[in-house]
């Protein structure tokens, strides 16, 4: 075998252990989550979060209270809006909760999200984005009044 061939096969090896190694980090790294308190916006977001990862939509929704034009974002109306990106989404990705900030019956949540692609041999295969959260909090609890289009998974 020539050398330039046996090169090429060990940079293969060692990209293909790399991705491998990120994934199973990524995917161990779901289960050590400890669970914020429900009752603060952080606690919300991190449930809300959590209920999309595991496709719970119903759970998801109830973290949600979104109003256009006054009239509040039906089930149905939302689930529409991402289901079809989740049926077909096979990108890994991970929530981190950033900054909060609470001004009475308002907070606002930045939420750094990694998203694994792997690409080329020299492309970085994690993308980070951030969003911001804003809720607001009825009846001693916080609800989501943004509306997450989660548009990490396309």
């Amino acid at each position: 075998m020539k050398s330039s061939n046996r090169f090429l096969l060990g940079f293969g090896i060692i990209l293909v252990v790399l991705i491998a190694i990120t994934t199973t980090l990524v995917l161990l790294n779901r289960d050590n989550v400890s669970m914020l308190p429900e009752n603060t916006p952080e606690g919300t977001v991190q449930r809300f979060l959590l209920a999309v990862q595991e496709q719970d939509f119903q759970k998801a929704y109830s973290y949600l209270r979104i109003e256009e034009k006054g009239i509040k974002l039906t089930y149905d109306d939302w689930l529409q809006s991402v289901s079809p990106r989740f049926q077909t989404a096979s990108v890994l990705w991970k929530a981190t909760l950033g900054k909060t900030t609470v001004s009475g019956d308002t907070a606002t949540v930045e939420v750094l999200i990694d998203i694994f692609q792997p690409g080329g041999p020299f492309e970085n295969p994690v993308r980070t984005q951030i969003e911001n959260y804003q809720l607001k909090l009825v009846n001693n609890q916080w609800f989501i009044t943004t509306h997450p289009w989660l548009y990490w998974f396309y």
